[in-house]
């Protein structure tokens, strides 16, 4: 398969999770939290079982790329809003914990599935179902003890939610018209065009330039390392000096990075690589959620989060194949450049809605 191909499985499913986002959002406002997280755990498992089996592409697609999809999102949503619930004052950190949980999985799941397929016996398959049991109890014990704050019945009407009053349309669209909800939505759809292409192609650049293919398969469990501490720490930040502040400040540094990814042609030089981009990066996946939380009530945090979220599936799910297009036709520099701009476009939006919030450019927002 080629890199476009490859990219075409994490595109649909990163499609997925975020275009789901704008419906498990508002099912979450209306019917809570539990029952998604049931689904999305058992959607979940069942897919990494169903991605063992895999032999063809097309069933990577629909095992990996859909069914998998489909299952990230009912759990994405739920676990963001639940956490907006409970904090306010610290809503940035909060929100950064969570978060970072994925990046903890994504320095451990690499190293597991790496030195599991190289054992005798084990391989592919083997190796996914390992995956799935080891998901099943964690899964578990997430849904049995999330509880949400509020509950749909016990919400109070804001003027703004529609949830618990049914006399009110399912879909309130004013709540997403709003301008500091489009601009918000539209500087997250730019970021996500470029966002994860380090993600996805900083292996094959470390293998194109001759490093050891160790290395090269452990720049992603670096990234991902250091995405956590990237999850948390600006998020500590972000609390005193602004969220959308932090996430704009960011983003511009991601994509300065990023457009100096071609420079790498060192073992230093990539790991440190991996180590900045990994540490900004994860502070516009945490202070993205914070950002949308912020600019709803406590009734409509769904929804709002979910709008957000769902205007960067397109830009996630077109990223990535033009990221491979872009290697096999005019190699790393076209990628790297894509990405930084992308970043940079991401960022002058966001500051065009910082502003909707408090006209001052060095307010705190």
């Amino acid at each position: 398969m080629s890199n476009s191909d490859i990219g075409w499985i994490g595109a649909i499913n990163n499609f997925l999770i975020f275009a789901g986002s704008v419906v498990t959002g508002r099912i979450l406002d209306m019917f809570g939290p539990v029952v998604m997280l049931w689904f999305g755990s058992v959607t979940t498992v069942f897919s990494i079982m169903m991605i063992s089996l895999c032999k063809e592409y097309w069933q990577f697609i629909l095992s990996q790329g859909v069914l998998l999809g489909i299952g990230n999102t009912l759990l994405l949503c739920p676990a963001v809003a639940l956490v907006g619930q409970y904090f306010k004052k610290r809503l940035a950190l909060a929100v950064g914990v969570t978060i970072a949980g994925s990046s903890l999985g994504g320095v451990i799941w690499p190293v597991v599935v790496h030195a599991l397929i190289q054992k005798p016996g084990v391989g592919f398959g083997w190796t996914l179902r390992i995956a799935g049991f080891i998901m099943i109890p964690i899964l578990v014990f997430t849904c049995v003890f999330s509880r949400p704050l509020l509950t749909p019945k016990k919400m109070p009407d804001d003027g703004t939610d529609n949830g618990a009053n049914p006399s009110k349309p399912a879909w309130d669209w004013s709540i997403i018209a709003r301008k500091q909800t489009l601009f918000t939505a539209c500087g997250f759809f730019f970021i996500y065009f470029g966002m994860f292409m380090p993600f996805f192609y900083t292996t094959e650049y470390a293998l194109s330039k001759g490093f050891s293919s160790n290395l090269s398969f452990y720049t992603v469990s670096i990234i991902n390392g250091a995405s956590l501490f990237g999850r948390i720490i600006p998020g500590m930040i972000a609390d005193k000096y602004g969220r959308f502040n932090l996430c704009i400040a960011m983003t511009v540094f991601s994509g300065i990075i990023s457009l100096c990814w071609t420079t790498v042609t060192s073992v230093a030089g990539i790991v440190m690589f991996s180590l900045s981009y990994g540490f900004s990066s994860g502070g516009i996946l945490s202070l993205q959620q914070a950002c949308a939380a912020q600019i709803a009530s406590p009734t409509t945090i769904g929804t709002v989060i979910g709008f957000v979220m769902a205007s960067t599936s397109f830009s996630a799910l077109a990223g990535t194949p033009i990221g491979g297009a872009l290697i096999e036709n005019y190699g790393y520099l076209s990628l790297s450049i894509y990405s930084g701009v992308s970043m940079l476009l991401g960022a002058s939006v966001l500051f065009i809605a910082k502003l909707t919030q408090k006209s001052q450019p060095f307010a705190i927002v």
